[in-house]
């Protein structure tokens, strides 16, 4: 599978220019600039969370979702800021942003599960020891590349169906058969572009590379991965009572390195399925 950077900078950039992947929007720079000081001031996040509309209305929505159990809701920007913390909002806002940003009409649905498996890949993480703000994260952003190779391409659901239904070939090896490009590919640019941390943006990539958990790829990569799929696999079979997809080609390698049996996975799929279902998770 092809690495982020062994992609030559014109050929970056001519994916760039093809799908129109999007910079970073100002709230975002804003946000991780400030991240960045020693001092951080959470007044000038606020206000720039404040400015933008579509971020500052998710941003609240999320907050007062079931996801955080807050007694009283939160009314204000300043008051979310300084509830949450610098760190969690700093992912809330890379990831409300970049809905905001690639939001198209016709996927609503597919924000709906990223959301979901962000949530539970969260929720996994915390349950297992890992860092939850990462794996929530990575959760939204995994899929990013699909709604720009959606909007680029009139026939892309037709190969996300064909994708979806081949269990003996690689879902990238289909999308670069029928488009020369890959949303792994896709997304770990729009990572780069917004300035992710390196173990995202290589996650991102190789998400569907079962051979990554044999491999020299960093723990936290291998981290973000298996928690993933497993989220995929539990949101697939709460929601839709059927196994995810790529459930078959990535759950023994996962489930490996994760340390979980077939009774571990049926015991957190019963709590993730109850947690989904009373919408509290």
């Amino acid at each position: 599978m092809p690495s982020i950077h062994e992609l030559t900078r014109e050929e970056a950039e001519r994916l760039v220019a093809a799908i129109g992947i999007p910079p970073r929007p100002a709230v975002v720079l804003t946000v991780m600039d400030e991240k960045s000081k020693e001092e951080p001031d959470l007044m000038v996040i606020g206000d720039a969370i404040s400015r933008d509309v579509g971020v500052a209305a998710a941003l609240l929505k999320t907050v007062n979702s079931p996801l955080f159990g807050l007694r009283n809701p939160v009314r204000s920007i300043p008051h979310a800021v300084s509830l949450l913390g610098l760190r969690q909002v700093s992912t809330l806002v890379n990831s409300l942003a970049l809905k905001t940003t690639l939001n198209a009409q016709g996927i609503e649905r597919f924000w709906d599960q990223s959301a979901r498996i962000a949530m539970l890949s969260a929720w996994l993480a915390g349950k297992l020891g890992h860092d939850r703000d990462s794996a929530h994260l990575f959760g939204l952003f995994r899929d990013a590349g699909i709604p720009l190779l959606m909007r680029r391409f009139k026939d892309y659901k037709d190969t996300l169906r064909l994708a979806n239904q081949d269990a003996a070939r690689g879902f990238t090896e289909i999308e670069d058969e029928r488009h020369g490009m890959n949303h792994a590919i896709v997304g770990a640019i729009v990572a780069r572009n917004w300035l992710l941390p390196d173990a995202l943006r290589e996650a991102i990539l190789r998400h569907h590379d079962a051979t990554l958990f044999s491999g020299q790829a960093a723990s936290e990569v291998k981290n973000l991965v298996a928690l993933s799929h497993l989220a995929g696999q539990i949101e697939s079979r709460a929601t839709r009572n059927q196994n995810d997809s790529e459930w078959s080609r990535i759950a023994g390698p996962s489930l490996a390195w994760l340390m979980l049996g077939d009774e571990d996975v049926h015991d957190l799929t019963q709590s993730a399925a109850s947690l989904l279902l009373e919408d509290t998770l």
